[in-house]
């Protein structure tokens, strides 16, 4: 039998699972707090200032422009990026990385050809001067395609 004055057990909360929501909060502050300051400490100011200005819609190439080098790789098949939007006078760099040689040319411009294979690390460069769309595609294997529109 059970009296009226023995002590009784009562049920305490627990500290940890109390006080987890607040934790898991400071964690998660800590962490965008950490992240906002590498952001500021590793960014580049010329991208930050590129990439809050307003977009130009003028396609017309100004002198002030300069002409650009870009890249497009070969693995696997595959050209990447397989569409690239350049502007006149810009230079497109076709660098093989794959494990087999390529050779890179077009029907729709005289002279796009790389002439001989263009072996594992090695790249064939090409300056587009005219405006157009213009496919391309690796002679090996003429599935392997890709296209470089010139503004």
């Amino acid at each position: 039998m059970m009296s009226e004055f023995e002590p009784q057990l009562t049920k305490m909360g627990n500290f940890r699972k109390d006080n987890e929501p607040g934790l898991s909060w400071m964690v998660i502050i800590i962490l965008l707090a950490l992240l906002a300051t590498a952001i500021i400490i590793f960014a580049n100011p010329q991208d930050m200032a590129t990439s809050t200005s307003t977009p130009s819609f003028d396609e017309s190439p100004t002198p002030s422009m300069a002409a650009r080098v870009y890249t497009v790789s070969y693995d696997a098949g595959v050209f990447s990026p397989t569409n690239l939007r350049i502007h006149a006078g810009d230079t497109v760099r076709f660098k093989n990385e794959s494990v087999f040689p390529i050779r890179v040319a077009s029907d729709d411009i005289v002279g796009f050809d790389s002439v001989g294979d263009v072996p594992q690390g090695s790249y064939f460069a090409y300056t587009f001067a005219a405006r157009g769309t213009f496919s391309y595609y690796n002679t090996h294997n003429k599935g392997q395609t890709g296209t470089i529109i010139v503004r």
